[in-house]
């Protein structure tokens, strides 16, 4: 008797604590994708918008509540886009290396690129959210939250941060003025300008 009464015992306390771990455990937030989950795509997260000047960077992201879901896919979207501007940055230092002339070790190489990511990481921080798609999606017996964002990045902005912190730095003023890049970024900077200007008017 002491035995099956221990067996039922055992048995409730499988079922309760079974049902408590499914019912925590929560809807799948990845669900292999429908039509309808095809067909709510928008058509910027699929071609993301091309502006001079500016930098895109679209994501998706799940959860039961939706501004959890905008966060998480705004994160992701900011995240792509720092880790594009890192590759990025270290095209740009080796260009800039090649054009001065100087070696790996140079005090040139080390203040620009010290001065690059400064600049490009504060500035990255400013970025845009200006689009968001949020849809509801089946996930089992239940519904969840998916958010489509793209995020927008002021490049020429930082490129003026960037020019303004060269001038003030003498060493990368000589070394840098009479390269290319020096040019291409004084000629974004004045497409910049340029188009505060006629905004502003």
């Amino acid at each position: 008797m002491k035995k099956i009464s221990l067996l039922i015992y055992c048995a409730i306390i499988v079922i309760i604590v079974g049902c408590g771990s499914s019912s925590t455990s929560g809807p799948d937030l990845a669900p292999a994708p429908t039509r309808k989950v095809v067909s709510n795509i928008p058509d910027w997260f699929i071609n993301t918008p091309v502006n001079e000047g500016y930098r895109y960077s679209a994501a998706t992201a799940t959860s039961r509540d939706l501004q959890v879901a905008i966060n998480k896919a705004e994160l992701d979207a900011a995240n792509s886009l720092a880790g594009r501007m890192e590759s990025e940055m270290n095209a740009t230092l080796e260009r800039a290396r090649e054009e001065v002339g100087l070696g790996a070790d140079s005090k040139f190489v080390d203040s620009f690129k010290q001065v690059q990511e400064q600049i490009i990481s504060k500035s990255l921080e400013d970025y845009d959210l200006v689009r968001t798609h949020p849809v509801e999606e089946k996930s089992g017996n239940t519904y969840i939250f998916r958010a489509y964002v793209l995020v927008e990045w002021d490049e020429t902005a930082a490129q003026k941060k960037m020019l303004n912190e060269l001038k003030a730095n003498e060493l990368l003023y000589d070394q840098m003025r009479a390269t290319e890049l020096y040019d291409e970024m004084q000629e974004k900077v004045e497409a910049y300008r340029d188009r505060k200007s006629l905004k502003n008017n």
